[in-house]
């Protein structure tokens, strides 16, 4: 393998993809940035595409392609509203996404994933969940969404209930969930994030 993806739990959702008799076609919505977790999938002989809503993320994704001479067919688009057809997909994921998304918005989005994949596709979601140091910092907004500033920038950052999860799945199977607690060291504290991660079954 020519590249370390440093979305470390996507591994586990690649077993999970290896496993299946899907077409090996995936798509990464928030597919930027410098280092792109579709070429762990590229690597793997599948079918990438991704989209992303950020054009600085999308130049550092092209960036990395032309690098890598990795054809990974990133595009900007928006995964409120997806660019391509009903039931394209065997596979999807979205890496934490969520955690900068309203929670009314992601519903969308979740609704546009069923929507892409293929029946019995697999999806692969996470979620900030409550239990995070950082969780309140801000001015809250609606519950769970909290704007901070950082680099003279608002942020959001949107924190989840378990329960609520649930509810927002109802048109999957839950196949694979994990409640998984990240420290960091940060100015000589450690700081701890919260997250629960979901793989997915269209019904």
């Amino acid at each position: 393998m020519n590249n370390l993806v440093l979305a470390f739990p996507l591994y586990n959702y690649l077993k999970f993809c290896n496993e299946s008799h899907n077409e090996k076609t995936i798509l990464d919505c928030g597919a930027g940035g410098s280092n792109p977790p579709l070429s762990l999938f590229y690597e793997h002989g599948y079918k990438t595409y991704g989209i992303e809503i950020c054009k600085k993320q999308l130049e550092k994704a092209n960036v990395f392609c032309k690098e890598q001479n990795m054809n990974l067919n990133i595009i900007w688009g928006d995964m409120l509203k997806i660019p391509f057809p009903n039931s394209f997909f065997g596979f999807l994921f979205s890496y934490n996404t969520s955690v900068h998304i309203k929670k009314n918005d992601f519903m969308i989005a979740l609704s546009e994933f069923h929507r892409v994949l293929k029946d019995d596709g697999l999806c692969y979601v996470n979620f900030l969940s409550e239990n995070c140091d950082s969780c309140g910092e801000g001015k809250e907004i609606s519950d769970g969404e909290y704007v901070t500033i950082q680099n003279n920038e608002e942020v959001l950052y949107v924190h989840y209930k378990d329960t609520e999860i649930e509810s927002l799945l109802s048109k999957f199977e839950i196949i694979y969930k994990e409640e998984r607690t990240v420290k960091r060291k940060q100015n000589a504290k450690y700081i701890s994030s919260g997250f629960y991660e979901y793989i997915l079954k269209k019904k």
